[in-house]
């Protein structure tokens, strides 16, 4: 195939074939809204006037090429930029209606609500089982039964739990990438979150650990409200069912994932998902 016909070609034909969700129920009830929505980094805005509604339970990919804004917004929603000197937002972030910038917003019992997994595995230097059990007893749990059946039934989630079993004491740093990354899910829905932010999630692992984290997304999609950022569109198209576009850090485009990748509403949206740019 030439270069001229794959650019001719409609959205998402570039891409090869793509199995997109048949399952999906997109009258959900908006978990997370944004509305006219900067970040700044000093003078610089990262993110401009984005407004788009989260659906409830549902998995919300965010794609767009490096820079363009995506892991900042994601970021936004569990204030993880306000370590950052000079960030700054303006607009209006909610959670279940709460504006999270909002004076009297405790941002530590924020981060309980809305779980994180980074781009790279980030285990803390403990035992597998000090590492699940961290969140819970940051949040005042003490009781070790207890404790023991949360790192059980999150170690389950994450599908690590007949891995590991055996070896609960063992430094979690002893586990392959993929097993870390998995760990750190099972770290994040430990505190029972609404909502799980995954930044890049696989780009770090293995094609077969990465199959497994998708798996992973497709298991927890309806008890979670999940919003990944992903430069793997394929990714997205396969995990996702809603994306959002971002470019220069304007929303270009935002619906269901089928259609932004079989039938964009934005010429922007068809250039970056047929590799025009990006």
């Amino acid at each position: 195939m030439t270069t001229a016909d794959a650019t001719d070609r409609p959205a998402g034909i570039a891409l090869g074939i793509i199995e997109f969700r048949k399952d999906m129920q997109l009258e959900r009830r908006p978990l997370i809204g944004s509305n006219g929505f900067y970040v700044y980094y000093g003078d610089n805005a990262a993110v401009k006037n984005v407004s788009f509604d989260i659906p409830e339970g549902l998995v919300t990919a965010i794609i767009g090429p490096s820079g363009c804004g995506k892991s900042t917004f994601l970021r936004a929603i569990n204030r993880m930029n306000d370590l950052i000197p000079g960030c700054r937002v303006d607009g209006e972030l909610t959670l279940d209606g709460q504006n999270l910038y909002a004076p009297q917003v405790d941002v530590v019992s924020l981060r309980k609500m809305v779980g994180m997994v980074f781009q790279k595995p980030n285990p803390f230097p403990k035992s597998i089982f000090d590492n699940v059990a961290y969140g819970p007893k940051i949040h005042g749990l003490t009781d070790r039964r207890k404790l023991g059946e949360i790192v059980e039934h999150s170690l389950r989630q994450a599908a690590l739990w007949n891995e590991v079993k055996d070896r609960l004491g063992d430094n979690a740093l002893g586990l392959s990438g993929g097993q870390q990354q998995r760990l750190c899910l099972a770290r994040a829905v430990a505190v029972n979150p609404k909502v799980l932010l995954m930044d890049e999630p696989a780009s770090a692992l293995d094609p077969r650990s990465t199959s497994r984290i998708e798996d992973l997304i497709s298991e927890l999609r309806g008890e979670y409200t999940i919003v990944i950022v992903t430069h793997n569109m394929q990714q997205a198209a396969r995990v996702s069912d809603l994306t959002a576009f971002l470019y220069e850090g304007n929303l270009i485009e935002f619906g269901e994932t089928k259609q932004i990748f079989t039938k964009p509403g934005e010429k922007q949206t068809e250039d970056y998902i047929t590799g025009r740019f990006g």
